[in-house]
C-alpha cells in the first residue's frame, strides 16, 4: 500500500507538517509580540548579537560587584606560602601547639573568601601536611578545620 512513497518524500512531508505546526503555535501564542516587532514598536533582542563592547562592559560590571571573590585563587596561593613560613618559623621558635594554632588563626582571618570557597579543604590539608614535619606542631584535619571558626586569642 505504501510502497509508492519513498523515505525522502516521507521525511519532506513530515518536515513540512512540523514547520506548519510550529508556525500555528507561534501565531497563536506570540501574535502580539510579532505584531509589535513587525510594526517597529520593539526591537528583536538576541543576546548573541550584542556588540562585544557591550558584553565586555557587562562583564566588567559583574566583576566590579564582587571584587574580592575573584582573587580567591591568588589569595589561596599567598595563604599557602604564608602557612609554610608560619610552620617553619613556629618550629624554629619552638612555639607550643596552642600558640602555633593561634598564629594560624590570625593568618586564616586575613583571608575570609577562602573560608567559604572549595579551596578551604586544600588549605586544611596543607596545614596538616606542613605540621607533620614537626612533631610538636602536629595537626589533624579536624583541628585544621576548626581553626577557621575559632576566635583569635
Amino acid at each position: 500500500m505504501f510502497t509508492n512513497i519513498s523515505w525522502g518524500n516521507y521525511l519532506a512531508a513530515v518536515s513540512i507538517a512540523i514547520i506548519i505546526w510550529y508556525l500555528i503555535i507561534l501565531l497563536k501564542f506570540y501574535s502580539r509580540d510579532l505584531k509589535k516587532i513587525l510594526s517597529g514598536e520593539t526591537k528583536l533582542q538576541l543576546p548573541f548579537l550584542k556588540k562585544t563592547s557591550e558584553n565586555l562592559q557587562e562583564m566588567r560590571s559583574i566583576s566590579d560587584s564582587f571584587p574580592g571573590s575573584f582573587d580567591t585563587l591568588k589569595d589561596a596561593e599567598n595563604l599557602s606560602q604564608r602557612i609554610k613560613e608560619a610552620v617553619k618559623e613556629s618550629a624554629e621558635k619552638r612555639l607550643a601547639k596552642q600558640q602555633f594554632q593561634n598564629y594560624l588563626r590570625m593568618l586564616l582571618d586575613e583571608y575570609p573568601f577562602i573560608k567559604i570557597s572549595p579551596l578551604r579543604e586544600n588549605i586544611n590539608q596543607l596545614m596538616v601536611f606542613e605540621s607533620q614535619k614537626h612533631p610538636n606542631l602536629l595537626l589533624t584535619l579536624s583541628e585544621a578545620d576548626s581553626l577557621w571558626e575559632g576566635p583569635v586569642f
